[in-house]
């Protein structure tokens, strides 16, 4: 009697496994990411709104601290002389240029050419690594540095 509970819980389990296989491997790839996916409002943890208009513009407000060291790239020249020589020691908040999305080797990036950025007479440029989430959405993620070390900030469509 124990030996047919037993086999028959083995038989249970097995199938399971068989269907989710079959399930795992017909599930189709998922769509590739487009130029057209960028458009519209993006909204980071931070609280920063990137809107990305498809006429190839972009507006960037509250621009929060984790964004603006992504855009520069260096935390340490930011906090002291970045922001001295370039902002007149105070943080910008908001933004505006031009947008372009590329391929590349690795992911999609979407690349914003700010014409505006503060008091800045020469604003930088920046680029968001483009991810498609486990749930089937895009995700704009800014590296700091290492990208093994985590994103510095995500954003999601608002």
């Amino acid at each position: 009697m124990a030996l047919s509970k037993v086999s028959a819980s083995l038989m249970s389990l097995a199938c399971l496994a068989a269907g989710a296989m079959v399930g795992a491997c017909s599930q189709a790839p998922p769509p590739p990411i487009l130029a057209e996916d960028m458009t519209g409002a993006w909204c980071s943890g931070s609280e920063d709104i990137l809107t990305v208009e498809a006429g190839g513009r972009f507006d960037a407000v509250k621009i929060s601290h984790d964004f603006f060291i992504v855009l520069q790239g260096d935390e340490e020249f930011v906090e002291g002389y970045i922001l001295k020589r370039d902002y007149g020691g105070t943080q910008p908040t908001d933004g505006s240029g031009s947008w372009a999305f590329a391929e590349t080797a690795t992911s999609p990036r979407l690349r914003l050419d700010f014409d505006k950025l503060g008091s800045a007479k020469t604003p930088p440029s920046g680029e968001l690594i483009v991810r498609r989430l486990d749930e089937g959405g895009i995700g704009l993620f800014g590296y700091e540095s290492d990208p093994d070390e985590g994103y510095t900030v995500r954003f999601l469509k608002c």
